[in-house]
């Protein structure tokens, strides 16, 4: 009897008509940012601009850049220990979207250049976890 009852469970959870509630968001269960910032960003040809994030291990930022053309040059660097490090950096892309978790504690540039023959508007958006801060454009 127990084996005919364990038998008919088992077939009623394979079976789907339809009717059964969807599986639930996956995503749901995702840290959160604890701030997001997201701004547009004029450029004009040639000009840098250049943001300053503050933190350290543990911390964690997700950049995302949206230009018009692939004509943006961007990078992540650093001055931890009166050194210079450059994490990251990509030249003439249309996009770039980058996990940055500093290996030290230190105040971190991210670098934006226009590469174009004409001014664009580059989208920057920028979510931030943990202690992770954003000082904005120098």
């Amino acid at each position: 009897m127990r084996r005919t009852l364990a038998l008919f469970v088992l077939l009623g959870a394979c079976g789907d008509d339809g009717s059964a509630a969807p599986d639930a968001d996956l995503t749901a269960d995702a840290e959160a940012p604890r701030q997001s910032v997201a701004e547009d960003k004029l450029l004009l040809v040639g000009e840098i601009a250049e943001a300053t994030l503050t933190g350290g291990p543990g911390d964690r930022a997700i950049i995302t850049l949206t230009a018009p053309e692939a004509a943006l040059d961007w990078n992540i660097h650093g001055h931890a220990n009166g050194g210079s490090q450059t994490v990251k950096e990509e030249l003439r892309v249309m996009s770039a979207t980058y996990t940055f978790s500093p290996t030290a504690q230190a105040d971190w540039s991210l670098l934006v250049r226009n590469q174009s023959t004409q001014p664009m508007t580059i989208n920057i958006k920028v979510d931030l976890f943990h202690d992770m801060s954003w000082s904005g454009w120098q």
